[in-house]
C-alpha cells in the first residue's frame, strides 16, 4: 500500500515533466527513491529488525521518509502554484498515522513535515530567490501548517477512538469467556456442571458414530452424605464436595472429564476407554476419596463413594448409558456402598 501511494505523486511528477516544468532526471530520481525506500522498509519488516524499535510499524519513519522526494521535486518547480498543488499530495501520508500513531506522535511527525518544508523555503530563498513570491509563500506555509495541525488532531482523535474500541472489544471478549465459564462450570465445586457434561457426552456419541472408539462413564455418589450435613452443617458438606472435586479432577488425563451431575453425585466421562479400563480408573478414584482427610471439619470424618461404570453401546442415546451407569451405582449402594460396580462386575 505504501508503494502504491508513491505512484500518485509519481504520476504528478511525470505530468510536471511533460509540461516542461522539471528536467527528466528529477522523474528518474523520484522513481529510484520510491523503489529504494520501500525496499529498505520491506527488508526491515521481513528481517524482524523493526521489532527492535519502540514503534515496530515504523509508521512515523515511513511518513517522514515519504516527504523527502516530494520536497526534492518542489525544489525544481519554479512556479509557486505548482508547488502548492504538490503540497496537497504530500499531506496524504499523514493519513497513514491514523493506523498507528497517537496524538503526540502525530504532532511530532507534523513538526518534521513543517521543519523540512521551512528548510526547503530557506534553501530556495538562498539559492533561487527569484522563484519565490514571499507573500504567497507565507500564506501557503500558514495554510500548510494549519492543514498539518488539523490532520494531526483529527488523526490522534481517531486513533484514540480505535484504541477505546479495541479495549472495549477486549473487555467484551473477557466477559464472554467469563459468561461461558459460568454457563459450563459448577459454582460450588469448580468442575463442569450438568449442562456441560451433556454437551461432552453428545460430542462423544457423535465421535463414536464416526470412528467407533470406545468411551465409558462413571457415576460417582458420596455415601451417607446427608448425615454429614446434619452432623457438621451444610458448609462442611460443601467443603467435602469441593475437596472431592479438586482431588479427582487433578489426577485425570487431559482428555478425561469430571463434573458435578447433581447434589452429591458426580459424573466422570472417559474418552477412548473401554469398560475394563474405566473400572480400573473408577477403583483408583474410590481409593483416592477414601484416603481423604478433613481436618478442618473433623479428624474422624471419612468419606467413601459408590461408583457405577458403563461403556457406551452402539445406537444408545445419552439417557440410556447414564441409566445403565446409574443402575450399577444403585447396585453398589445396595451391596454395601464404598465399591465399584460395572457390567463386568455383575457378570
Amino acid at each position: 500500500m505504501s508503494f502504491l501511494t508513491y505512484m500518485v505523486p509519481f504520476a504528478v511528477v511525470v505530468l510536471f515533466w511533460i509540461q516542461g516544468m522539471i528536467p527528466p532526471a528529477v522523474v528518474f530520481h523520484f522513481a529510484v527513491y520510491a523503489v529504494l525506500i520501500n525496499f529498505i522498509f520491506f527488508l526491515l519488516f521481513h528481517s524482524g529488525i523493526n521489532l527492535k524499535f519502540l514503534e515496530p510499524s515504523l509508521t512515523a519513519a515511513q511518513m517522514t521518509a515519504s516527504l523527502i522526494p516530494a520536497l526534492y521535486v518542489m525544489y525544481f518547480l519554479a512556479d509557486g502554484q505548482a508547488r502548492a498543488i504538490f503540497m496537497l499530495i504530500i499531506v496524504v501520508p499523514l493519513m497513514y498515522g491514523i493506523l498507528a500513531l497517537n496524538m503526540r506522535q502525530f504532532m511530532e511527525v507534523g513538526f518534521w513535515f513543517l521543519f523540512l518544508y521551512v528548510a526547503l523555503m530557506l534553501v530556495l530563498f538562498l539559492r533561487k530567490p527569484e522563484v519565490l513570491d514571499i507573500p504567497l509563500e507565507l500564506v501557503q506555509l500558514m495554510v500548510y501548517a494549519l492543514a498539518i495541525i488539523s490532520s494531526s488532531l483529527i488523526g490522534g482523535f481517531i486513533y484514540n477512538l480505535r484504541l477505546k474500541l479495541r479495549q472495549r472489544n477486549s473487555e467484551l471478549t473477557d466477559a464472554l469467556v467469563k459468561i461461558e465459564e459460568m454457563a459450563n462450570v459448577d459454582s460450588l465445586t469448580g468442575v463442569y456442571n450438568r449442562r456441560r457434561l451433556f454437551e461432552i457426552l453428545t460430542q462423544e456419541v457423535n465421535r463414536y458414530a464416526r470412528v467407533q472408539g470406545p468411551f465409558s462413564v462413571c457415576m460417582v455418589d458420596i455415601d451417607h452424605f446427608k448425615p454429614i450435613n446434619d452432623t457438621y452443617g451444610h458448609q462442611a458438606g460443601d467443603e467435602v464436595l469441593r475437596k472431592i472435586a479438586c482431588e479427582v479432577s487433578r489426577d485425570l488425563r487431559v482428555i478425561d472429564v469430571f463434573g458435578r451431575y447433581g447434589g452429591e453425585e458426580f459424573l466422570m466421562v472417559l474418552p477412548q476407554t473401554p469398560l475394563r479400563g474405566a473400572a480400573v480408573k473408577a477403583e483408583r478414584v474410590r481409593q483416592q476419596i477414601e484416603a481423604l482427610r478433613f481436618p478442618g471439619i473433623s479428624e474422624k470424618l471419612r468419606i467413601t463413594v459408590s461408583i457405577g461404570v458403563a461403556e457406551y453401546r452402539e445406537g444408545e442415546d445419552i439417557d440410556e448409558i447414564l441409566s445403565r451407569a446409574d443402575q450399577y451405582l444403585y447396585t453398589a449402594k445396595k451391596n454395601g456402598r464404598n465399591q465399584v460396580v460395572s457390567e463386568q462386575t455383575e457378570s
